[in-house]
């Protein structure tokens, strides 16, 4: 009876905030400007399960909300929600099986809906959520074996004519390969999934692009290509691989509704992006077509020897030359968090004799030139996702930054 009542209660405020949401002015969800917060994985696995398995409804909404009660008062107005980690569900999906994330293993049933919910929280509270996906990166065969034949991901891994090239194991892990039409659909299909059921404001894909550099990866692919008279690189067939992809996400999210934003973010090292992991980020950015606005991880400091904050974001302000793309600058408190910086050479203790330098960088973004927003990786930075308790080795960066974020407004939006 106790459950009913849970499940009626729920329905009730899911359904007013889906209203509010279609009804109060487009601010509400989806802002001009944008700043945005990733919740990854790793923060809401401690939320989704307790024990190896899905928490119960009730315990499990009240965390939620403490979360998106946090989000908000820190000064945040949208949230990047991680749905696809790893060719993998944290929702009950006809295309993909569920995460371990959620349900504490492959193979496990989901007992309810929890984006259902934390989308409902979230538009109750007046924030943007988008649903976050990785595209290519799978599971290991460990896992991939606990999970039910029915989904297409099992059936190209058993079949001998599919494995190894629909997809492909690198490193302990499989990924899926872009190069074939099949592929390109099930995610695309996944993604319209999740933009139909949910009202999801936006569609977010990150940098896990081609995993490696090795010729084995699409070996067969390319060389039916070249049969069929083909006479691309194998360089330039994986870009155009990718950004067939890209187009056909970007183009099932305006056909769901013109409305809804699809952004990439990529790594902030932009020669790896394009000559290591085929990421066609200037074609992206040039050309109608392919993306609303790139996001790219710009986690490094004032004084990187090598890749500083402001460089960065200038390198990727340069490339976009469609005036309908917007830049979002990502950021990450992880070197606050750890103290140092391994790969900054001078700059490899900048994070110990200073705690102002995401406020730094947040200033530098406000005449940037076509930057819109920035997002933030990632709550548990700033909070525990069970406890609420703030976190203390980033709690002096956090409290230079937050009233920067409050007061900033960029002078590429209009609010």
């Amino acid at each position: 009876m106790k459950k009913n009542i849970f499940s009626i209660v729920f329905l009730f405020i899911t359904c007013i905030s889906f209203y509010s949401c279609q009804t109060n002015n487009e601010s509400t969800c989806r802002s001009e400007e944008m700043k945005a917060i990733w919740m990854s994985q790793y923060d809401l696995t401690p939320i989704y399960t307790d024990n190896k398995r899905q928490r119960n409804p009730e315990d499990y909404t009240n965390k939620a909300a403490s979360v998106i009660n946090n989000i908000k008062n820190l000064g945040f107005n949208t949230i990047f929600l991680q749905i696809r980690p790893n060719a993998d569900s944290m929702y009950p999906s006809d295309y993909y099986p569920a995460s371990e994330y959620v349900t504490g293993d492959y193979g496990n049933d989901f007992s309810y809906d929890p984006v259902e919910i934390l989308v409902g929280l979230a538009h109750n509270a007046g924030l943007s959520i988008h649903a976050w996906i990785n595209p290519l990166r799978a599971m290991s065969s460990e896992d991939i074996k606990k999970i039910d034949d029915s989904y297409k991901i099992k059936r190209w891994y058993l079949q001998e004519e599919t494995h190894g090239k629909y997809i492909v194991e690198y490193s302990g892990k499989y990924y899926l390969n872009p190069a074939y039409k099949e592929v390109r659909n099930l995610i695309t299909d996944g993604a319209g999934e999740l933009l139909t059921k949910y009202g999801f404001d936006g569609l977010h894909m990150d940098d896990y692009f081609y995993p490696t550099t090795d010729d084995y990866f699409d070996k067969e692919a390319y060389k039916d290509y070249q049969t069929g008279g083909g006479r691309l690189t194998l360089a330039d067939f994986r870009r155009e691989a990718l950004s067939e992809l890209v187009s056909d996400l970007y183009n099932t999210t305006k056909k769901i509704n013109a409305d809804l934003l699809f952004g990439i973010s990529p790594s902030g090292i932009i020669d790896t992006v394009y000559n290591s992991q085929y990421a066609d980020v200037y074609l992206w950015c040039s050309r109608p077509g392919y993306v609303d606005y790139i996001c790219p991880q710009v986690y490094f400091g004032m004084e990187h020897e090598t890749y500083d904050f402001i460089s960065v974001c200038n390198t990727y302000s340069d490339i976009i030359k469609n005036p309908e793309v917007g830049l979002v600058v990502g950021m990450s408190f992880g070197k606050a968090f750890s103290g140092i910086d391994n790969y900054a050479g001078i700059g490899k203790y900048e994070w110990q004799k200073y705690d102002d330098i995401m406020a730094r960088c947040l200033t530098y973004t406000k005449n940037l030139e076509k930057c819109i927003g920035v997002s933030v990786f990632c709550y548990q930075y700033f909070y525990d996702p069970v406890t609420g308790k703030k976190v203390s080795e980033t709690a002096d960066e956090v409290d230079n930054f937050l009233p920067v974020l409050g007061d900033i407004h960029w002078n590429n939006t209009e609010v």
